[in-house]
Formats: C-alpha cells, sequence, structure tokens
C-alpha cells in the first residue's frame, strides 16, 4: 500500500508539472492547450488525493498523514530530476 501511495504521489507532481507551459514544452514538446491542461491539473491533484488515501489506509490517520508529507517529498525529488536533466539529455 506504500508503494502504491508513493506511485500515486509521483503521478500527481508529474501530472502538475506537465501542466505548466514551460515544462510540458521542456518534457514533451508539443503544445499545451487549454483543455490538456485542465486535465493534467485534475489528474495531478486526484493523484496526490488518492496517495494520502492510500497512506491512510495503510498506516492510520496520525501517522498515514505523516508518511504523505515523507512521500510527498520521496515523489517530488525524481520529478525534479526529470525536469532538471531531461532538456540537457535530447539531442
Amino acid at each position: 500500500m506504500t508503494l502504491l501511495a508513493f506511485l500515486l504521489c509521483l503521478a500527481g507532481f508529474l501530472a502538475l508539472s506537465l501542466a505548466m507551459p514551460r515544462h510540458h514544452a521542456a518534457l514533451v514538446g508539443g503544445p499545451l492547450t487549454r483543455q490538456r491542461r485542465r486535465v493534467l491539473k485534475t489528474a495531478g491533484w486526484l493523484g496526490l488525493a488518492l496517495g494520502l488515501a492510500a497512506s491512510l489506509a495503510a498506516w492510520g490517520l496520525a501517522w498515514g498523514a505523516i508518511g504523505w508529507l515523507g512521500l510527498l517529498t520521496a515523489a517530488a525529488a525524481p520529478v525534479l530530476l526529470v525536469q532538471t536533466w531531461w532538456p540537457r539529455a535530447k539531442p
């Protein structure tokens, strides 16, 4: 359940970052339409909320909230690294 919470948070952060025009252009390369931006934002927040639900289900109310905050930090790091290094690695 913890792995599921982590993956949901990771997907949520990735979707939220792709909802930004600059990051979308650097990672995907295509235009960011208004509809795509809305879908990515909704998917991102939904992923974070589902990650919270999975974390609460795994650890209970008190520890689940604390664990979710730790998972948010752990999930944000790979997204940050991809945003930093991916555009430079593209030929």
